[in-house]
């Protein structure tokens, strides 16, 4: 049966781990900070076209490319942190959620202005997709999945056998309590900032890799990333890569049955019914 086509299991693998990747990064940052930063897809749009510009315009291999556009993004979400959230940080959730509306359209068009509106692709050689046991798996979806898997093992061990990340988590149960325990919280928001940022990155590049560079990249993905991080409940890491998994196997098994352009509607059915029925994420309580 078509839908039984493992094929369409490894493309769902891979898609998931750009979804994951991302859903990661943007839930850390609402732990600590209390607020969906829809920015955060022009950080990922960023993190490629600085790789980008290293890999096609100054020929550097595309894993020099990666690893600098990645870190530079860590920095720059500092910086605006600094320049721009900080100043509303003590306002109510739905405030910074504007704000971060509209620095995401400045930040659009800053990379429109720099790297022009047309669609791009990283220098990398196209060839053939093998064929492993019935599905054509190409070289650069592996480097995504694998890559992918690093990313989210290491910030899994930081959040669990580091002080900053366990500081990070306390801070995400109960930032009140956290800061009488006399835990630096506007120290780890510089952390969060930084590890966020270097995942938003990360994510960039390969959701870059996997498809075409455009200005619009990372506000197109958010659709599947939200969805991934509602469903797997809003600050938790675990269930929003878990959740981010899930979607990109569901949209991409979907074309069986859906045509193919109506995929992102898969992530909005998840999350309407992730909000009714599990309000509280894929491991929190079942509404009755």
């Amino acid at each position: 049966m078509a839908g039984l086509d493992p094929q369409f299991i490894w493309f769902g693998i891979v898609s998931g781990s750009l979804i994951a990747l991302g859903a990661l990064g943007l839930t850390l940052i609402f732990g600590i900070l209390d607020f969906i930063n829809i920015a955060y897809g022009e950080y990922m749009a960023l993190g490629a076209f600085v790789a980008f510009s290293l890999n096609v315009e100054f020929g550097l291999p595309l894993f020099v490319g990666a690893i600098v556009g990645a870190l530079v993004v860590g920095p720059v979400a500092i910086a605006l942190d600094k320049a721009v959230f900080q100043h509303f940080r003590n306002r109510s959730a739905i405030v910074l959620l504007v704000v971060s509306i509209g620095l995401s359209f400045v930040l659009r068009n800053v990379i429109r202005i720099v790297w022009g509106s047309g669609s791009k692709r990283f220098d990398v050689p196209i060839e053939e997709a093998p064929t492993y046991f019935g599905v054509r798996i190409l070289a650069d979806q592996v480097g995504i999945v694998v890559l992918s898997l690093c990313v989210l093992g290491g910030t899994y061990l930081l959040l669990r056998r580091t002080d900053v990340g366990i500081a990070m988590r306390a801070a995400s149960d109960d930032t009140d309590l956290a800061r009488l325990r006399g835990i630096d919280t506007e120290r780890l928001v510089l952390y969060v900032w930084l590890i966020g940022g270097v995942i938003a990155g990360t994510a960039g590049v390969m959701l870059g890799l996997d498809a075409q560079l455009r200005p619009t990249m990372g506000f197109t993905a958010l659709i599947p990333i939200f969805a991934a991080v509602i469903l797997g409940g809003i600050g938790d890491p675990v269930g929003a890569v878990v959740g981010g998994y899930a979607i990109g196997i569901l949209q991409e098994a979907s074309v069986v049955v859906i045509p193919s352009e109506y995929k992102p509607l898969i992530g909005l059915i998840l999350l309407v019914v992730g909000l009714l029925t599990r309000p509280d994420g894929l491991f929190g309580e079942a509404t009755r």
